[in-house]
């Protein structure tokens, strides 16, 4: 049997090319359990160049098939998912990584499940959840040693989460800084090190072997800003000189290089603005603070202009948010209205357009959760320069909120984070004056809260009108059903 085995390995391994892929199903549950689950026609293999490209990435396809608790996916049908995420999934993310199915498998049962989960149709995922929460449990076993692969899946996990209704279900904050231990304990921090870290790959195994820790270390790095910055919190990762030098070597993806930068100058622009301030909020004066905005906006246009002068959507989108973040820091009640000022805001109303607009020509659905939080971020942000003093209350700022409110209520799944319903309920004309008053309040308790304050503010202003039963009865919406906590 072993020898069979062996045999079957190398001949996944050199798997023709032009061998034809087969339409993925929805797991199959076990004996006594039926599924109505059908694959939506997104996930279905299409001849495209992308899908044969990440079929050739590919270095080991499944050659048995795979269970855990009552799930149950055939060689064939893991083979189509493991495409389906290096081809729409792996490149918001593209550390390096082992391309082995099987391999990938024996070294980290959770990475491998973790891939299956996200790759699958929304109607899929929710039957991965328990399963793979079980395998988390091994992250808090100190008999069992997690490795890279570990670090990867749970950063797969922050980026493709499973269905939350609230944030407080939202594990990602707290995976994230699992990662981030996890990695630190492994040294990849220091990937070209043997610091005492338990580091000892082969000479063969060395160079594949740095290149697989240090552009995960990366991955942590990116993760981490992206989960602070939607809590508005400070990073829980710095950039050191063994991080920045890193984004230079040839051995690192372009797109991961180009989402680090990004991530460096968002940290050092957030911090600088909202945590060194000299009173409880860490917030700092308001002319001081325009200044600092003009020159770390500066600061992006120099980044983007040296280094991805024609950005991907992915680096656009990622590059759009973080310019967002910034501008937020002037939409600030305490912000005297000045000509300053004002420049600082129609720029941020052309980023956030701009941001919606390369956005929604996406599928939303078949992205990562912070690129939809983001279009509705941007939406908020345009929403709350209506409501301003800022002479910007034109036709392209209320067209460019409903493009939002529309593609992201129509992408979201069953079960899911609806930010799209709380883009629309914030956004009602019956609530404006609640929310134009709300925007004038000096007062603010979430003035700490960097540039994630004006989400903060909407949804104090929400839960208010909510509790004072004074939202119009629509059908559109589902109020039981709404994301209260969604952003708190």
């Amino acid at each position: 049997m072993q020898a069979e085995l062996a045999e079957l390995r190398k001949l996944a391994k050199v798997a023709p090319e032009g061998t034809s892929a087969t339409t993925p199903a929805v797991p199959t549950v076990a004996s006594g359990q039926q599924s109505s689950l059908s694959v939506p026609p997104a996930f279905a293999p299409t001849p495209s160049s992308s899908c044969a490209a990440a079929t050739n990435n590919l270095q080991g396809l499944c050659i048995t098939d795979k269970s855990i608790d009552d799930v149950h996916l055939t060689a064939a049908h893991v083979n189509e998912l493991f495409r389906v995420y290096f081809t729409r999934c792996h490149p918001y993310l593209p550390f390096t990584m082992c391309r082995s199915i099987e391999s990938i498998y024996d070294r980290c049962p959770m990475l491998f499940w973790v891939i299956c989960a996200v790759a699958s149709p929304d109607t899929a995922r929710p039957r991965f959840e328990a399963p793979i929460r079980g395998l988390m449990l091994d992250v808090l076993d100190p008999s069992k040693e997690s490795g890279v692969e570990m670090v990867q899946a749970i950063l797969i996990l922050c980026m493709w989460p499973f269905p939350f209704n609230s944030q407080k279900a939202d594990s990602s904050f707290i995976y994230s800084g699992l990662a981030t231990q996890i990695s630190l304990s492994l040294g990849l921090h220091r990937p070209a090190l043997d610091a005492g870290f338990g580091n000892e790959p082969t000479a063969t195994e060395r160079q594949g072997d740095e290149e697989i820790r240090r552009t995960t270390w990366l991955a942590c790095f990116v993760v981490a800003q992206i989960q602070a910055s939607r809590r508005g919190v400070p990073a829980t990762v710095s950039a050191d000189y063994s991080l920045l030098s890193s984004l230079d070597d040839p051995a690192v993806p372009q797109e991961l290089s180009h989402l680090c930068y990004i991530s460096h100058l968002t940290v050092d622009a957030t911090q600088a603005l909202g945590a060194r301030g000299s009173n409880a909020t860490g917030l700092v004066e308001p002319s001081s603070r325009i200044s600092m905005i003009n020159v770390f906006g500066k600061q992006f246009e120099d980044l983007r202009r040296q280094r991805f002068p024609q950005p991907t959507d992915i680096v656009e989108i990622f590059y759009l948010n973080s310019r967002l973040q910034l501008w937020s820091f002037a939409l600030h009640n305490d912000v005297p209205v000045t000509a300053n000022s004002v420049q600082i805001i129609y720029q941020a109303r052309e980023d956030a357009i701009r941001l919606i607009q390369v956005a929604c020509e996406k599928n939303l659905s078949l992205v990562p959760f912070y690129t939809r939080r983001s279009v509705c971020y941007a939406g908020l942000l345009l929403y709350r320069i209506k409501l301003g003093s800022y002479g910007c209350q034109d036709d392209m700022i209320e067209h460019h909120i409903d493009t939002a409110r529309q593609a992201l209520s129509t992408s979201e799944g069953p079960g899911g984070p609806s930010v799209g319903q709380f883009l629309a309920t914030v956004t009602l004309p019956d609530n404006m004056d609640a929310f134009t008053r709300a925007s004038g309040d000096k007062d603010s308790p979430h003035r700490s809260r960097m540039g994630a304050f004006l989400v903060f503010d909407f949804h104090r202003v929400y839960t208010d009108l909510r509790q004072a039963n004074v939202f119009p009865s629509t059908e559109f919406l589902d109020f039981d059903n709404l994301p209260w906590m969604e952003f708190q």
